[in-house]
């Protein structure tokens, strides 16, 4: 059998948005501007693509850590910021 997605392994799409760790005072500062709790943040497993690209770059992206997701929107503009705590 041909196994047509193989040579996908490695592909990066153009259009991922920027994801980066922020530290923890960044985090709490960006909580209580968004009025949201810790455990009231959506989440995004360790195993997602775009954190293991991170990881692949250097970057640490611990457990219970937050993620700041850049993109640009068309109702919002440039830099809609989304969050997500990385969960195993």
């Amino acid at each position: 059998m041909n196994n047509t997605w193989s040579g996908l392994v490695n592909m990066f799409w153009k259009h991922t948005p920027k994801h980066e760790v922020l530290t923890d005072t960044q985090a709490k500062r960006q909580l209580k501007l968004l009025n949201m709790t810790f455990e009231e943040l959506p989440l995004i497993k360790y195993s997602d693509a775009a954190l293991k690209a991170l990881r692949d770059d250097g970057v640490d992206t611990p457990i219970d850590s937050v993620i700041r997701i850049s993109r640009n929107s068309i109702t919002y503009g440039e830099n809609a910021f989304y969050y997500r705590r990385v969960i195993p």
